[in-house]
């Protein structure tokens, strides 16, 4: 079977990739260490392209939207700390040498739907590079959607879950989800006003079949 590969925006190739599974340190550090960087040069850019977001608190959030960075602070680092019980997966996609994506999962977690258990996608990103911002276009795109896609059948061929997930997704990803096909449940109280999503059993079908040709 051949390599799975991604197409790069920026030169047209077909670049191959892997999937790694598991909390590595070495990838949650390779990640750090790149993705970090790469955010610096984002919130650079965003500082020098709209001055007034240094001291308008309003501007500033509404500008960490276009340049795709809501997620600036989070600390992989520290995530590796705390999600790293049995109870976690960690799954990495890398190509070029760089981590591409990253995604975290939980289980299980009871269905909304039918009260069956599932997984919880606890955190799932794609790398600065790979997403859209003034005057630039990603390199890679769809690496998280196949690292869902991996962690659906994964969940299902490994930890004998029915298909299915769910996840409180950030604002900015929320329309992304809802393209998915997720059911949308509201914003959830309990865990700061993030709306709830969850794939039904034929969403994470669909999901788990692109995994199953890569």
């Amino acid at each position: 079977m051949p390599e799975p590969s991604l197409v790069c925006r920026h030169t047209g190739k077909h670049v191959p990739y892997q999937i790694h599974e598991g909390l590595q340190p070495t990838f949650v550090l390779q990640l750090h260490k790149q993705w970090e960087s790469e955010k610096i040069r984002v919130l650079s850019q965003l500082v020098a392209d709209v001055p007034t977001a240094v001291t308008d608190n309003n501007i500033f959030i509404q500008q960490l939207t276009i340049y795709g960075v809501t997620d600036f602070h989070w600390s992989w680092l520290n995530k590796s700390m705390v999600c790293n019980t049995d109870d976690y997966h960690w799954f990495f996609l890398s190509a070029e040498g760089r981590v591409q994506a990253a995604c975290v999962i939980y289980h299980p977690k009871k269905s909304r739907w039918d009260g069956e258990k599932i997984f919880y996608i606890d955190y799932v990103a794609s790398a600065y590079w790979n997403r859209d911002r003034p005057n630039y276009k990603k390199q890679f795109g769809g690496v998280s959607r196949i690292l869902i896609a991996h962690a659906t059948r994964f969940a299902t061929e490994k930890l004998g879950y029915r298909l299915g997930f769910c996840l409180h997704s950030l604002p900015t990803a929320e329309d992304y989800y809802r393209h998915l096909g997720l059911i949308d449940y509201d914003v959830d109280a309990e865990k700061e006003n993030l709306r709830y999503f969850e794939a039904p059993p034929n969403i994470a079908g669909k999901l788990a079949e692109e995994a199953s040709n890569v």
